[in-house]
């Protein structure tokens, strides 16, 4: 795919399907046409994302860097931060690469993922489950040890347990926010599948847009999301990390990018494991990116979001074998399947440990 530097204006996020499940049927509130922080949305149609792509496609990059298009949920929060982090400090071309970063939902990054649309992508557990659903992608490495998503309510809702017969918004099935939030509702004693409808929104930003305008009553939200709606009025409910620790944010390829391009695989990782140490080592330059990047002028929300971060960013862009058996356990309890499919089809952790070597040398 040749593409250059230049992303042009495309008017590809005018359409955001919402999707709502359980037992019963929600209200047919409108999620709110705002689109916190400048998330750009795709279709699970592909439409939208297609013509995204097609407006990057243009003469003229750098035939030294080799040009990648990496697919996330959101630019704003913790999780990716090491990838804007690297962006703009230049890791990435540190590297001879050429990254462009494109924000899409969760499945649409999966899918244009297997379709080979992008070259990498930047969610967890979606990937975990199109692995196990036998699809020919690979997790080459993990961003951060630990979740940081928190259950945020509105201020009437007191405990876990008043989400009964309420509105819960999720970024996709199947996804972190989703099967996080089905641990919790089980652990306060209601059953995910009858007590509560699930309404699928997309990325944090949007879900705190959601909550905002009153479509849901509860989300799972990410920092700096989960401060902001704290000091507007909403109530934090519990965090994840409270109940198990799972990593959370990855690298995924595609099969056949790891077998033709090894090299570009560990170029990458070197690049994001540069990055978060940037991240632990210069907090006055990484406050001031995430003001700039996110634009959040509240340094006090800033520095809450930066000493909660620090602790659970990953050291080698690695976990172990009985985290990762954690995480298929509930990906395949939030899917409904028992498939069993060895470590080695899901993750493939040579290229961490070439990078993690080769930056000690």
């Amino acid at each position: 795919m040749a593409t250059t530097d230049t992303v042009q204006t495309c008017d590809a996020h005018n359409y955001e399907p919402a999707t709502r499940g359980s037992g019963r049927l929600a209200p047919a509130e409108a999620i709110p046409a705002k689109l916190a922080m400048g998330a750009v949305k795709a279709t699970l149609g592909g439409f939208a994302f297609l013509f995204f792509i097609g407006c990057l496609i243009a003469p003229g990059f750098t035939a030294e860097e080799q040009k990648i298009i990496f697919g996330l949920t959101n630019r704003t929060g913790t999780v990716a931060l090491p990838h804007v982090v690297a962006e703009e400090k230049g890791f990435f071309k540190s590297e001879g690469l050429n990254a462009t970063l494109i924000v899409m939902q969760n499945q649409v990054v999966v899918n244009a993922l297997v379709a080979k649309n992008i070259d990498y992508g930047g969610t967890f557990s979606n990937m975990v489950g199109a692995a196990l659903s036998g699809l020919p992608i690979r997790i080459v490495m993990v961003v951060m040890e630990g979740g940081e998503h928190v259950l945020v309510a509105h201020p009437e809702i007191k405990r876990v347990e008043d989400l009964k017969k309420k509105i819960v918004g999720i970024s996709s099935f199947g996804g972190a926010p989703h099967t996080q939030v089905t641990m919790i509702l089980r652990k306060y004693g209601l059953n995910p599948e009858k007590d509560v409808t699930f309404l699928q929104i997309g990325g944090t930003p949007s879900r705190y847009a959601a909550l905002e305008g009153g479509s849901v009553h509860a989300v799972m939200l990410q920092p700096p999301f989960n401060k902001m709606a704290q000091k507007r009025g909403f109530r934090e409910l519990v965090a994840f990390n409270d109940i198990a620790k799972v990593p959370l944010g990855a690298i995924a390829a595609h099969r056949d990018r790891i077998k033709e391009r090894p090299d570009e695989i560990v170029r990458i990782v070197r690049a994001e494991l540069k990055s978060i140490d940037y991240i632990r080592t210069r907090k006055d330059d990484v406050l001031a990116i995430m003001e700039k990047s996110w634009g959040i002028k509240d340094r006090d929300i800033r520095e809450q979001v930066y000493r909660d971060a620090l602790p659970i960013y990953s050291q080698n862009g690695m976990v172990s074998d009985e985290a990762m058996q954690q995480v298929i356990q509930i990906v395949q309890g939030a899917r409904k399947t028992t498939r069993e499919v060895p470590l080695s089809e899901i993750v493939d952790w040579r290229f961490a440990k070439q990078a993690v070597a080769e930056l000690k040398k």
